[in-house]
């Protein structure tokens, strides 16, 4: 009986497998980490991008219509592909006028280019706007803030958990006011 467990001691047949298969859980960890996580980056990306088209596009006229506007959240789906902003994202778009007092109103606000239940963090239409501290704006003075959301659900729920993930832009008209928005085309 002695020899046959100094045999099976001295016996090296089937290491590797053993090896593999106390390393590949952590092997399938890492990779499905890098995934979620690359998945992550690029949506950030996208976010950022799509925020920032959005208020660029918006604030080169003079005027802005809703026909424009509604031009311009078609254009956010396609630039947010891989990920799908119809079903699981959608941007707002707000107009903020300072007051003399200092403080900052919203003139009007659009929701589009997708299906997601937001609220904005500006604020309402025709309510008092929520903006940074450090954003000084002088009296009259208009400012164009872009939102876009996306609701990032991970492929394998290993890293991380779902969550609404936010970009916004602020933006300066170029060539008019941009306190109105025009109805129609």
């Amino acid at each position: 009986m002695r020899g046959f467990f100094r045999a099976l001691w001295r016996d090296r047949r089937g290491v590797s497998a053993l090896e593999f298969a106390l390393v590949a859980p952590f092997l399938v960890l890492l990779a499905a980490g890098t995934i979620e996580f690359g998945r992550m980056m690029l949506l950030t990306q996208k976010l950022q991008n799509a925020s920032f088209l959005f208020a660029d596009l918006a604030a080169r006229d003079k005027t802005l219509s809703e026909g424009k506007l509604d031009d311009i959240f078609l254009a956010l789906g396609n630039l947010m592909q891989p990920f799908d902003l119809a079903d699981h994202g959608a941007a707002v778009i707000t107009s903020v006028t300072a007051e003399a007092g200092g403080d900052a109103l919203v003139n009007w606000q659009r929701i589009g280019a997708g299906e997601l239940d937001i609220e904005s963090d500006v604020g309402e239409d025709g309510g008092e706007a929520t903006l940074p501290d450090d954003l000084e704006m002088a009296a009259g003075e208009t400012l164009i803030v872009t939102e876009v959301y996306y609701a990032f659900a991970p492929i394998f729920g290993l890293t991380t958990s779902p969550d609404v993930l936010r970009r916004v832009t602020y933006y300066k008209p170029r060539l008019g006011s941009l306190s109105t928005l025009l109805p129609g085309d």
